[in-house]
């Protein structure tokens, strides 16, 4: 049997005392980097599935900081629970730095599925040569405990290929279209080792204060 103490961010799993973190996505590839990240804590982490009722964030905010940060305050005053939270994407030179935090606006189309932003991105750089076609992934973490804020940023560099070279999956719409010359693949080829997204290189930067504030 699990109890469940949401209000004080405690709960006890096999006996054992945990601290409870919301990790504030609903994908589950995320959600999963970091669960697999703090698996060796005394860490239960949660996501926004485990709170259905709770209304999703308008990510407002005019840079991927602005949108982690308040995504991060806003759920953890309505749940009480330690939060961490990102904001991230692509940001292409070509572009203007689009498509950015308006990744889902950007096409000028109402919620694009994954393939729908990989090949608008693609379209958008059609007759682009390569030297210009100049391109970062990557993002923003913070945490936020409702008295103590830390932060990281990491960003990936490479450029925009002319066509989709791996499977597109969900969720993750720019990694097969992203290609990391460092390692002569695209992201979505990278092994976890090469690729230690963004999110993993932010919480290794954050697992220090996020432990000692816990």
């Amino acid at each position: 049997m699990r109890d469940f103490f949401f209000i004080m961010g405690e709960s006890f799993v096999k006996g054992v005392y945990m601290k409870q973190v919301l990790f504030a996505s609903t994908n589950p590839g995320k959600v999963n980097e970091a669960k697999a990240f703090f698996e060796k804590e005394n860490i239960e982490m949660l996501s926004l599935r485990d709170f259905s009722w709770v209304e999703p964030v308008e990510e407002t905010g005019e840079t991927f900081e602005e949108n982690a940060m308040l995504k991060a305050q806003v759920y953890f005053h309505e749940l009480q629970i330690p939060c961490i939270a990102d904001d991230g994407g692509l940001m292409v030179d070509a572009l203007g730095g689009a498509p950015g935090v308006h990744s889902h606006r950007f096409l000028g189309i109402e919620n694009p599925t994954t393939e729908e932003l990989a090949l608008g991105i693609l379209e958008k750089m059609r007759g682009i040569p390569k030297e210009k076609r100049t391109a970062r992934l990557g993002g923003v973490t913070v945490f936020w405990d409702g008295g103590h804020l830390a932060k990281a940023e990491s960003w990936v560099e490479g450029y925009i290929t002319e066509e989709v070279m791996d499977t597109i999956q969900e969720g993750f719409p720019y990694r097969p279209i992203f290609m990391i010359p460092a390692l002569g693949k695209v992201y979505s080829k990278a092994t976890p080792e090469e690729r230690n997204s963004f999110r993993i290189k932010n919480l290794e930067q954050l697992k220090k204060d996020i432990l000692q504030y816990l």
